[in-house]
Parts: structure tokens; C-alpha cells; sequence
């Protein structure tokens, strides 16, 4: 019987929160993923606002401080109900 190992970041991007975060707290919610995310802490990450999707989406953009690895963008994304869909990477790896 193999055993399948997966990363927990891999685990944690893919996994949405049973609850709705509210309007309020997405932000801070977004900088704790995102600093997980990127193994840094959450000091290091900024977010703009909160914008409102079309469909009833909310998403909040910002950057990431990686020293010497720069800075990098990403986008946090929540379903209508409130839950993080995912956080995407905005800017490459070169990987």
C-alpha cells in the first residue's frame, strides 16, 4: 500500500473554511494565509481593500516582502458566502 504525502501548503490553498469569514476580518484572514503561504509572518504582508465582485465574489489584493527574494503580489479570493476560494500567486516564481 503507498502512502501519499502531500506539502501542507498544498493542503492548506486547497481546504476552504467550514464558516464564513465576515466582510471585516477578511483582510487579516487574507494576511494569515498569505503569510503562511510564503513562510513569512503576517507583518510582512500588506492588503488593499476589499473589492466586490460582479457575481457577489470578494477578493483583497496586496504584496508580500520576501527580502532578498522581493516583493510579491497576490490575490485572495472569497466564494458569496464569505469563504477563502483560494490565494493566487500574481507574480512569477520563475519556476
Amino acid at each position: 500500500m503507498a502512502i501519499l504525502l502531500i506539502p501542507m501548503a498544498a493542503l492548506m490553498a486547497s481546504t476552504t473554511p467550514s464558516e464564513p469569514i465576515a466582510p471585516g476580518n477578511r483582510k487579516a484572514y487574507c494576511r494569515g494565509e498569505v503569510s503562511a503561504q510564503y513562510e513569512t509572518r503576517p507583518m510582512y504582508v500588506t492588503t488593499g481593500k476589499l473589492v466586490k465582485g460582479a457575481k457577489g465574489t470578494t477578493s483583497v489584493s496586496g504584496t508580500v516582502d520576501k527580502g532578498s527574494e522581493g516583493i510579491k503580489k497576490f490575490k485572495c479570493r472569497f466564494d458569496t458566502k464569505g469563504r477563502l476560494i483560494d490565494v493566487m500567486a500574481l507574480t512569477p516564481d520563475g519556476e
